[in-house]
């Protein structure tokens, strides 16, 4: 069983005029493309797009948004679209149904107890962390802390490694755009050790100046702060990096 349904098409970063200043805004013509989605929603490898060439290849976001069960509902007769990932993410049906089984099999603490439920539990902890591992191809799995959020895991580096290794006159270099999560914590840590803080501009593009990002790094060069997509310009990072 199927069901036909219209997903909104946001335009890729290279329909964007390069030449985009801050003062300056572009009027980017949304299209909508219709795909076919299978009534089994868990399966992220049934979404196949409709036969128009000019849209392009699918893009993630439409290939995986049937994972997600809390997308398959309209909030004002439209199909929701959610945006604020950065607070709180939505979880897929395999996240869910992970969950649901630690609840059901082996809710127990971990590395805490000697009984069943909780060697159970430290066991897929343990997994998890060799899995995530593995992925970014760490030397070990003990490499891999587990927080709470970005915001936390930026605080663990900022007030353990940058505390016990930062020395006055250590540089640490950010861009303008980073969110305020990436940059206090850095700041604090200067103050107390002497660091100095170092800031990337943006170029006409809106993304970080490679150039001046080059003639910044030096010897005195400890951490580089960069974001992956700026939460407030939505430009991305992974251009830049190719460019380095």
């Amino acid at each position: 069983m199927k069901m036909e349904s219209s997903l909104l098409k946001i335009p890729s970063l290279k329909i964007l005029n390069a030449k985009l200043t801050s003062r300056t805004f572009a009027t980017v013509r949304l299209r909508f493309r219709s795909i076919s989605v299978s009534a089994s929603a868990a399966s992220s490898s049934v979404v196949t797009e409709a036969d128009d060439p000019k849209l392009g290849p699918s893009s993630l976001g439409h290939i995986t948004r049937p994972d997600f069960p809390i997308l398959h509902q309209e909030v004002n007769g439209s199909k929701l679209v959610y945006l604020d990932n950065a607070a709180t993410s939505q979880k897929p049906t395999a996240v869910l149904k992970a969950l649901q089984t630690y609840y059901e099999a082996y809710n127990s603490n971990v590395h805490r107890g000697i009984h069943f439920l909780s060697a159970k539990a430290t066991d897929e902890y343990e997994l998890a962390r060799k899995k995530v591992a593995t992925f970014i191809n760490a030397f070990e799995s003990r490499e891999i802390v587990f927080t709470k959020n970005a915001t936390e895991a930026i605080n663990l580096v900022a007030y353990s490694w940058g505390l016990s290794n930062l020395m006055a006159g250590d540089e640490v270099v950010l861009t303008i755009a980073e969110h305020h999560s990436a940059v206090v914590p850095w700041q604090i840590v200067a103050q107390k050790t002497g660091a100095i803080l170092k800031f990337v501009t943006l170029a006409d593009n809106e993304v970080p100046d490679t150039g001046k990002l080059r003639e910044m790094l030096s010897r005195k060069t400890k951490l580089v702060v960069v974001h992956h997509v700026s939460n407030t310009l939505g430009f991305g990072f992974r251009k830049v990096e190719e460019r380095l």
